[in-house]
């Protein structure tokens, strides 16, 4: 996602999740108590990095020098050198570029206050903004502009956690933490967004779909034995320019947690979660639906850590939920949705102050009955195919993160982006990265 993080869905929680760990990140800095009883702290963090392309341009078919089709969304929108055809025309070639840029996350300040309505509940407001170390498309003179991701109140007790306000959805959360915690959270990871601005995204869009910054309401149950249910009711979503343009009520997501500790060094998370929003046409009484389901675990034993996370559903688009492109649906015909289904699995070692990741995904995109065997789909003046529509991406990680302070984190990663199309293009573009973020 150009630019795109876990038990409750918060920055704060996302640090906080690191802080069991050997040379644990301090979750948040207390500044001052006011008012009356009021807690003011703050949480952040501002990365930067060096980011190498190397590899193939964005693909083009071509028929005796001339382009036949345009290739659809997907694989890494770097700029690559034209290569001279026989007949006098240029195609993409080989693509080597490089950045200095922002990580899996962007620069963040997050700002909160706290205090105590009883005993036991508290009540906690929190207001994060995200910015970039990039400028927008190599603009040097354009503004840096603040992005408000999160903004929300939430009262926490003995009867669970009620939450209003923007934050991070339920759906494909599981699979988010997993990159975050035991991937990327302190790399970069595949280079989203690098010919405009970051953050980057690590695996999403290559085995793992984001959940979102969105507004809603959710409630978290209390843990019982281990189990936790959260609900949540979310402000609608549309594809923008893609026929289903009209949301009506909003957008329901769910998610089950298991946790469980084996001994001293051995700890089990597993989740489910799932998602479902009705979609209308503006001129046309049609309707459609987008869903979705995802599931997996992370287990723990000593310095071993092990992430395991899947997605299944109809529309979901290709790196965060509902994001539109031309893989989501087919625009010649019955602009029907298609299907989408990703695997991801990730690795971590922690050795003292290093972390040692590996790590692999795939996001894939089905073809529906009428993708290329209908007249509509076809130019009419080259016979040929509109358009060649994303048909998988898969990653390769490999992180090495040392945790030199509490503080601050240095971090070499390397990614290998494999995009492929229904026609038989294909894109392989390895990034190689390096450098620190701070946190506090």
């Amino acid at each position: 996602m150009t630019g795109r993080y876990r038990a409750t869905a918060t920055l704060t929680v996302l640090l906080s999740a690191l802080a069991a760990r050997p040379n644990p990140v301090r979750a948040e800095v207390s500044l001052t108590t006011v008012g009356d009883g009021w807690e003011f702290f703050s949480t952040g963090r501002v990365g930067a990095f060096l980011e190498l392309l190397d590899g193939d341009g964005v693909p083009q078919a071509y028929l005796g020098g001339v382009p036949v089709h345009p290739v659809g969304n997907g694989g890494i929108s770097g700029l690559s050198d034209p290569v001279l055809q026989p007949d006098g025309t240029y195609r993409q070639g080989p693509l080597q570029s490089f950045r200095i840029r922002s990580g899996f996350l962007g620069n963040i300040l997050g700002l909160g206050v706290r205090r105590p309505l009883t005993e036991r509940t508290t009540l906690t407001a929190f207001i994060a903004i995200w910015g970039t170390t990039e400028t927008d498309s190599r603009r040097t003179f354009f503004k840096n502009l603040p992005d408000e991701r999160e903004a929300y109140m939430k009262v926490s007790g003995p009867a669970g956690t009620l939450l209003l306000g923007r934050t991070l959805s339920l759906f494909s959360r599981g699979a988010t933490e997993i990159d975050f915690l035991y991937g990327h959270g302190f790399a970069v990871g595949n280079p989203a967004g690098f010919d405009t601005n970051g953050p980057s995204a690590g695996h999403i869009g290559y085995g793992v779909l984001a959940n979102v910054f969105v507004a809603g309401i959710a409630y978290a149950t209390p843990v019982l034995h281990g189990l936790q249910l959260t609900l949540g009711y979310y402000d609608p979503a549309t594809f923008v320019g893609l026929y289903w343009t009209r949301t009506k009520l909003g957008r329901p997501e769910a998610e089950a947690t298991y946790d469980a500790q084996f001994g001293p060094s051995a700890r089990l998370h597993l989740f489910v979660n799932g998602a479902w929003q009705k979609l209308y046409a503006t001129d046309t009484p049609r309707s459609t639906t987008v869903y979705g389901a995802g599931a997996g675990g992370r287990l723990e034993v000593g310095p071993f850590h092990l992430g395991v996370a899947g997605h299944y559903g109809q529309g979901l688009g290709v790196h965060y939920f509902l994001d539109g492109s031309d893989a989501v649906l087919n625009q010649y015909t019955t602009q029907r949705l298609r299907k989408f289904d990703g695997a991801y699995v990730q690795s971590q070692l922690v050795l003292g102050r290093f972390d040692l990741g590996l790590g692999w995904g795939i996001t894939r995109i089905y073809k529906l009955d009428e993708d290329y065997n209908q007249p509509q789909y076809y130019d009419p003046n080259t016979n040929q195919p509109k358009i060649s529509f994303l048909r998988s991406q898969m990653g390769i990680s490999a992180v090495v993160v040392c945790h030199v302070t509490r503080n601050l984190h240095v971090a070499a990663d390397y990614f290998r982006a494999d995009a492929r199309w229904w026609l038989g293009e294909e894109q392989i573009v390895n990034g190689f990265n390096l450098g620190s973020t701070v946190t506090w």
